[in-house]
């Protein structure tokens, strides 16, 4: 394991060559654990890596991974509506802010042409893929080599199941660490929250809220205040999904 504690968000030019390294890691089969503005996040691009991180963390099988994404590969990956398109073009792009979308996919993309069908298996579900858009600068990074490359890269929060996600490298879970090829830390996530939860997660077409995230309730807001659309709210127990 090759660990990359960088104390705090470098400059850009560092993070640009972090993601470059991390990305040819994960292209030759490896698994990473690196720094989002949501949260510490664990990837893998070949089915074998996927398996990797099920067993890291102890994950149930039923549950699928999110995919990293951005607006080249929502747009032309994912099938949805002009007012979708709207809605995360308000959000990821006029606010600068992280969103994750379920919607159905293109099964017959040319993104995917070179996915695994292990891993394209746990990475989907019902014909629906779940897109995480604008977790930082790396993440940005790292989904542009991958929409320019053809290889997507799977994953979710780096920690062991169902205990809430990690916002310093420092608590994430050694056991999750020692089992990947690379880990990369830069302080404190972004959008650290007391929910212990990430990005938010909506379903398109219909806007349900599958997951209230750190930023719920601003998102809630801005989605109000441009479509008119009030989201189910945050419930007053605190429930959230952890992953």
């Amino acid at each position: 394991m090759e660990l990359i504690n960088r104390g705090e968000i470098p400059a850009k030019a560092v993070v640009h060559e972090d993601a470059i390294r991390a990305f040819r890691i994960l292209q030759a089969g490896g698994v990473a654990v690196l720094p989002l503005d949501v949260s510490y996040a664990i990837f893998g691009h070949t089915a074998r890596a996927l398996e990797r991180i099920y067993e890291l963390k102890r994950r149930a099988p039923t549950k699928p991974n999110g995919i990293i994404g951005n607006w080249d590969i929502f747009n032309d990956v994912l099938e949805t509506t002009p007012r979708d398109k709207d809605l995360v073009r308000c959000i990821t792009q006029d606010y600068d802010l992280p969103l994750s979308v379920i919607a159905p996919y293109r099964a017959d993309h040319d993104w995917l042409r070179t996915v695994q069908f292990g891993a394209l298996r746990r990475a989907t579900k019902v014909g629906t893929m779940d897109l995480l858009m604008n977790a930082g600068f790396l993440h940005n990074e790292l989904a542009r080599l991958s929409w320019q490359t053809a290889a997507p890269l799977m994953g979710s929060s780096a920690n062991v199941s169902l205990a809430g996600s990690k916002f310093r490298i420092e608590d994430v879970e050694e056991s999750v660490q020692q089992g990947c090829d690379i880990v990369l830390g830069y302080g404190t996530s972004r959008y650290i929250n007391d929910y212990g939860i990430g990005s938010t997660i909506l379903e398109l077409p219909t806007w349900k809220v599958l997951r209230w995230g750190g930023l719920f309730e601003l998102q809630a807001e801005l989605i109000k205040k441009h479509f008119s659309v009030e989201l189910e709210p945050r419930p007053a127990t605190g429930k959230f999904t952890l992953t």
